[in-house]
């Protein structure tokens, strides 16, 4: 990629893998301002959407809805429905694969293994595929099958912050002057 190339991303986000990741944590709160900003490093974040029954994460709804997340509700009916959220997800990121041609990458919050054959497809379709996840509850088939693989708890680290894939692409690099300014400025 140029330099000066900035990529359009999509962001599916599984709140229910995320949230059970952090149970029993000692810091158990998920900062989605600060994976936005690590995204806004990569490229232009153009659809975010996240998966949960939301009457179990009220304290998260408002921090979603200000950073402009749309929130897909998916009520839980025991367990039943315990793969609703992630069915939903991988509808929703093939349709917009078809359906946006623009959209290049594709961010994958979770850490669970059966987004694999969506990353799989994903990639046949010539789409970039970056996962995030929490370290300790995310699958190691899901790292390898995405182009890049990014640990939350490694955001904020300059060099340890991604995982290159078995392609061998590098890892992001570190936050930029220039790229901190564009964010401000894309902020405004």
């Amino acid at each position: 990629m140029a330099q000066d190339e900035r990529n359009d991303l999509a962001v599916f986000i599984d709140f229910e893998n995320i949230a059970l990741g952090l149970r029993g944590r000692a810091d158990a709160h998920f900062d989605i301002q600060k994976v936005l900003q690590r995204l806004l490093d990569i490229g232009n974040v153009i659809v975010k959407r996240a998966y949960s029954d939301w009457s179990r994460f009220g304290a998260y709804t408002r921090p979603f809805h200000e950073a402009g997340i749309e929130l897909i509700e998916i009520p839980r009916r025991g367990d039943s429905g315990k793969n609703s959220a992630d069915i939903r997800l991988c509808v929703d990121a093939m349709d917009l694969c078809y359906a946006k041609e623009h959209v290049d990458t594709f961010v994958i919050v979770s850490g669970d293994s059966d987004f694999s054959p969506l990353v799989s497809k994903l990639r046949e379709n010539g789409k970039r595929v970056i996962g995030l996840g929490l370290r300790g509850s995310t699958s190691n088939l899901l790292v390898s099958n995405c182009d890049e693989f990014i640990f939350y708890e490694s955001i904020e680290r300059p060099a340890a912050s991604a995982i290159p894939a078995k392609n061998g692409s590098s890892p992001a690099a570190p936050p930029t002057k220039e790229s901190l300014q564009k964010l401000i400025v894309q902020t405004i």
